[in-house]
This record gives C-alpha cells, structure tokens and sequence, in this order.
C-alpha cells in the first residue's frame, strides 16, 4: 500500500458471501489501522451483479463518500465482483487504481490477472467493459478453506484451459496433483496459483489489450462456454460452462486442428476427474445456445475466430467454424 497512497474514503466491494465470511471487513480494519477510512459496499451474489445497475449504484455511492480521482477501490471476492467493481473503477472519475482481492480459484487463476473488467448484457455476456489493471493482486489461498466444493471445482476449469492452450507440463501436474487440489492442500494450492498467473503472464504480456490475437487463445473453452451460460440464464457456474465449451472445442479440434482422438479424451477424461460436467446436466436447445453465439463479442463481419487445440499445450485460432459444425459439436454435449 505504500506505493498507492490512496486518497479519501476507500471503497471496499465485496460479495454477500464474502462479506458473510468477514473478508471485507478484515481488508476495512487493515486500511483503518493503517489511517485510511474505508467503507465497505456489499453485492449481491452472482452474475446479476454484472449489470449497468451496479455500476451506477457504485458509482452513487463513491460520488456520496467524495471518492477522488487519486482514490483506490478494492475488489474482494471473486471474478463477478473483480469484473465489476473494477469496470466502475475505469468509468470513475475517468478511471481510477483498483485493487484485486480474490478469494475463489477463479479469480485467482485468471480473473484477477490481466485487467479485463465488464458487465453483462440480456443478450451476452461481458459485451461492455474496459482494459483497466489492477494496481496490485493480494491473494491469499487461506480463503479457498471457505469455498464450497462446486466453487472449488469450477474454478479449476480455467487452471486446465490454460493448461490446455500452453503448458503441457501443467497439465501433467494436474493429473499428478488432482487429489492434493481437491482437498485443499494449501501447499498445492499456492502453487496452483503461481503457475497459473505464471502462464497467464506470458500470453498476455505481448497482448496486454488483445490486439494482436495472440491473447485469444486464453478464450479456448469460452466462445460455447459463454454462450450455454447465457442459454442457461447463469443457472451453471462460470468454470461449469467453460469445461462444457472445452469439450466441443475439442471435438472441433480434432476435426480442424489435427487434435487426436487420445489427446482430445484425455483432457475430457481430465475435466471429469476433477468433478466437471462433460455433458450439459440440463436440457438446453441448441438453437438457443447458438443464438447466444452469434452475439458473441469476437465476432467480426459474421464470422466468429475459433480457439482449437493442435496438441494438448498448443492452440490455434481458425478463423471462423461454420454454424453446421458448431450445432453438432454442442449437440454432442447433450
């Protein structure tokens, strides 16, 4: 904190769950013993906060407490609440410095790295959002004791993406290591962690605002991924979602990207070992999935850039996947 020095009140947002475990209150006490005052603005819980109306109930608030252009917001909690408050931190007063506090697997292998902020829209998700970094990323792993086991397990679906995209070594270590992460081992955890922004930070440094295409290969999973989740009315989890749009882009792989029919199974048969679905545990239409697809954010001219696996560590854009192919691949799911 000494290299940020905010000024005025300092706005802690959190979660109800989070709250509910005291983490906002604690990162409230640490900045009040450190003679700054700081207010703590509680969420609720769950995709819909991802909304305009968040945001301007943020925003209200900090204009209330005269919350100034050298001011510093802090997230605490997990990739909603990062999204979010650090979105209202970029349209503050043109933008002012935020600080990630994460405290799900989620946020802290991937929402929390990279400075992607946003909310959703009825029609989609994170179609409106901001490049905006993070002055600085606290994690503390103590707080996964916490987390439900479905959270848990949701977020290693991004800890395994990014596996998937870059690091054949990591997810090895996945295999070898399933059981440690699963109960907790706090040990394991960190390095879950470490490797994950580890990877993260070398696909996004020469990318920072996904300019030259390479960042997109962080989205393998996501373009069904997002789309199910919108279909679904965010009824599953994000990390549910994503594993669900891992396994058709592996299916796609194999027929595009020259993934084998072994490597392509072994990261479906991955995904299920750590408690992920591999198949849609409710009946979704497909056409309602692929109309979610179509408003999809990376679209360009109609045709939507594809993220597919050549081998398990290496990814590939395809520019576009005819809309014939990407029916049968969520139909596969079913």
């Amino acid at each position: 904190m000494n290299n940020v020095r905010p000024r005025g009140t300092v706005p802690v947002v959190a979660d109800e769950n989070v709250a509910r475990l005291g983490y906002a209150e604690q990162v409230k006490l640490a900045m009040e013993q450190s003679g700054y005052a700081a207010e703590v603005t509680v969420l609720s819980a769950g995709e819909g906060s991802k909304a305009y109306s968040t945001v301007e109930r943020l925003h209200a608030d900090w204009a209330e407490r005269r919350v100034p252009r050298d001011g510093v917001v802090f997230a605490v909690g997990g990739g909603v609440v990062s999204d979010v408050a650090g979105f209202a931190a970029a349209t503050w007063l043109r933008g002012i410095r935020w600080i990630c506090c994460p405290t799900t697997v989620e946020a802290m292998v991937d929402a929390c790295i990279g400075g992607k902020t946003g909310i959703n829209l009825p029609c989609g998700k994170n179609l409106v959002g901001a490049f905006h970094q993070p002055s600085a990323v606290l994690v503390n792993v103590d707080t996964l004791r916490t987390l439900p086991r479905r959270d848990l397990v949701a977020g290693m679906a991004e800890s395994i993406k990014h596996a998937a995209v870059h690091d054949a070594g990591l997810f090895e270590w996945h295999t070898a290591q399933r059981s440690a992460i699963l109960q907790s081992n706090p040990e394991v955890l960190a390095e879950l962690v470490v490797r994950n922004i580890r990877v993260k930070a070398e696909v996004i440094g020469p990318d920072e605002r996904d300019l030259t295409g390479r960042r997109i290969i962080l989205n393998f999973g996501h373009t069904v991924g997002h789309a199910i989740e919108s279909a679904v009315d965010y009824r599953l989890r994000h990390g549910e979602c994503v594993a669900l749009g891992m396994v058709a882009a592996a299916d796609l792989s194999r027929q595009l990207a020259g993934l084998s029919a072994g490597e392509a199974d072994r990261l479906v048969r991955l995904l299920a070992a750590f408690e992920l679905p591999v198949r849609l545990p409710e009946p979704v239409a497909v056409d309602r999935i692929l109309e979610h697809l179509r408003q999809d954010k990376k679209t360009r001219d109609h045709r939507l850039p594809f993220v597919l696996l050549e081998a398990i560590g290496r990814a590939r854009v395809v520019e576009h996947v005819d809309e014939a192919r990407l029916g049968a691949a969520i139909a596969s799911l079913t």
